[in-house]
Formats: C-alpha cells, structure tokens, sequence
C-alpha cells in the first residue's frame, strides 16, 4: 500500500485494488473521505458532499466521471486534483470541475512528482480515465500599486498629470510640478517693501548730508554721529541687493518641473528655458525628506523637499518646502503609524505614503520606471 502525505490532516492511501482519501484526527483516528475500489463508483462522505457541492447519495458513477485533471492554482501556491464532472451533475455547481484534494507547494517542485502519481492513480482506479497534467504557466503580472490620486498640493508646488500626458493602468506617462503663482505675487511684495525702505533709507540720508542742521552729537551707538547718514545709505544699499536677490530668483528659478516616462528624464523649467535636466538612468533612488514636529495633535511638518539620489552619490534637488505645513496627512492614512516612525532613513513603500510628499515621491518614482523610494524622517 502506498502512503503520500497531502497535508497535516490529509493523507491518500492506494494499490492496485483501491484509492483512498483519509482524514486524520489531532487524536489520530482516520476517516476516509474518498474512496474508489477497482471497477466501482467513487465513494465520498457527508462532508465532502457538502464542501464540494456534490449529491448527498455519497457516490458518483465512473460514467459521470470524464478525466481527472491536475494543474498548479497561483492563488493558492498549491497542485489541484480535480474531477471532471458530467453535466447533470454539474448543473447545480459553478464549475463542472470538482476539486479532490490539493497540495500545498509554494516551491512547486515538492509535491510534483507525488501529486502526479496520485492523480493517475486515481484515474487508473476509475477506469483507466483520461488524466490531464496542466503544468504551471508564467506567473500572472502583479496588480499595481494604487497611487494617492493627482493632482497633490505641496506648499506652492502642485503635482498633476501632464495634459498630453496618456494614462495607464501603473498611472501617467508624464506628470509635472507647477509652481503657484502666490510665490510670484510673494517676491513681488518682498522687492516692494524693499524699494520703499530703500527709497526712505536714501531720503533721509540725502535730508541730513544736505541739512543745515547739526547731526546729534550723544545718544547713537556709533562712536561719529556724522556717519549716521552714510550708514542710512550703506542700509538703503543692502536692501538695493536684496532686490536683485529677489529679481535674479524670479528670472532664474524653475516655474514647472516634468517628469516624463517616456523620455525617460527628469528636467526643471523657466517657462521654455531648461534650467536642469537628469536622466532616468542615472538616477538610483527617490528621496523624500521631512522635519516633522514630534508632540503634536495636527501633522505640522517644518521642511520637507525631495530629491534625486544619484549614481554617483550626489543628489539632485527637485523641490523644497521651507514654510510650515499643517494638516499634512492625506485622508485615509495611518496616522498612528505615520506618527511612530522612527528617525532617519527607511524604505517607503507605495501604500504607506502618508503625506502628500512622500506620495509624490511614490509617483515621481513610478514614471521614472519603479525607482525605489527612501523616505527621511527628522523630528524638530
């Protein structure tokens, strides 16, 4: 008699006379399940019946039996034997094929060969019924990784699909960072306020070199009193700098970023001027930086940016955040272990992107074809 293992309470038992499926109890009594004996029906218990949709008579002719079938399940990681049933039988299951028994084998090469002799045993003891080996095919491709959908607001940056952009199932082909036009209005008011101080700065300076008037002589911290007005304009100078600062800012920095699949490329613009551009090649991973406040109720994040890392160890700054952002969480994120991250650097994986940093550094990372992601934590 021959004795395969299926699983911890299965086990089949067959010769030249009979083929039998037995449970075994944590007690160690044994109780068939399946049973065939050399030129009869197949015999199956009350269980069997009802966990695989069968007849209650607890038999099935070798007539109503067509071939016996064993193929590789990858929902399962297991071989299937199965039985192809006739249609009157069939018509009240689901499927005309009715499972026996399975083994489990996520390597798929232990059971194989056991698997295989058992099910021709079974359809050597039915009669000699055609036994149909199906052995695994390719693997079905993974189901993709739900992104947080576009566009993502972050302080005035937002990222959003590209209008030429096409669509697909691991998400668009091109998608873009588009500065808001409040940082423009901002460096506005800046080199305002500055002109009006330097244009008072170098008003009263001008007043008090041409004044008949005696400059104070006591009361300044400055050891010469007559200086007073020359540093008026030494200030109204400084502020004069602080204007082209803000002038070169608006003329030399990126207004879109795109991140395009296709090209393969990363590149930051000034309207149609390139300002810099970084193959998807040379770029090894994604990283997104965060200075989160620890004891806090609301998610207030201080600084964050995200940047290229390199092949050759340097990074490459795509954006940066440097004003504060409350209520930074996306809806439906784990907070609590949003919340117990560790400090430093670790793996952030698609679905655990809390922020709408770190998802955009998911998406930046999946249009550059599947870079990893590197999520840098920092608590102030």
């Amino acid at each position: 008699m021959m004795q395969i293992t299926v699983s911890d309470s299965l086990i089949v038992e067959y010769d030249e006379e009979q083929w039998r499926l037995i449970r075994v109890s944590h007690l160690g009594e044994r109780n068939w399940i399946v049973a065939v004996e050399a030129g009869g029906s197949l015999r199956y218990s009350s269980f069997f019946a009802t966990t695989r949709v069968l007849p209650d008579e607890g038999e099935i002719s070798t007539d109503d039996i067509d071939e016996v079938i064993l193929g590789w399940s990858y929902q399962t990681d297991a071989w299937q034997l199965s039985l192809a049933i006739s249609p009157d039988l069939s018509a009240s299951r689901s499927s005309s094929c009715c499972e026996a028994l399975r083994f489990i084998d996520p390597e798929r090469s232990v059971y194989e060969r056991d698997a295989k002799n058992v099910g021709l045993a079974l359809a050597r003891m039915l009669g000699n019924k055609p036994f149909v080996m199906k052995p695994p095919e390719e693997a079905p491709p993974p189901e993709p990784i739900p992104l947080a959908d576009l566009p993502l607001d972050i302080g005035i940056w937002r990222l959003q699909t590209h209008a030429k952009a096409a669509v697909s199932s691991d998400g668009p082909d091109e998608i873009r960072f588009v500065r808001a036009p409040s940082w423009l209005w901002g460096k506005m008011r800046q080199i305002a306020w500055y002109g009006l101080l330097a244009a008072l700065y170098v008003g009263v300076a001008s007043a008090s070199i041409n004044s008949e008037l005696a400059l104070p002589n006591t009361g300044t911290l400055i050891p010469d009193p007559q200086l007073l007005p020359y540093l008026g304009l030494g200030v109204a100078a400084l502020l004069l700098l602080l204007i082209a600062q803000q002038v070169w800012q608006i003329a030399r920095e990126p207004d879109t970023i795109l991140i395009s699949s296709y090209e393969g490329s990363i590149a930051a613009c000034r309207g149609n001027s390139v300002r810099w551009k970084v193959n998807a090649k040379n770029v090894q991973s994604v990283y997104a930086s965060e200075l989160v406040k620890k004891r806090s109720r609301r998610s207030l994040i201080y600084h964050s940016e995200i940047n290229l890392h390199l092949v050759n160890g340097r990074f490459q700054r795509v954006i940066v955040e440097d004003r504060k952002l409350a209520d930074a969480y996306l809806p439906g994120a784990d907070l609590s272990f949003e919340k117990g991250r560790a400090v430093g650097v670790a793996v952030l994986e698609p679905p655990a992107a809390a922020t709408a940093l770190q998802a955009a550094a998911v998406h930046i990372a999946a249009c550059l074809e599947g870079l990893p992601v590197w999520h840098d934590r920092r608590y102030k």
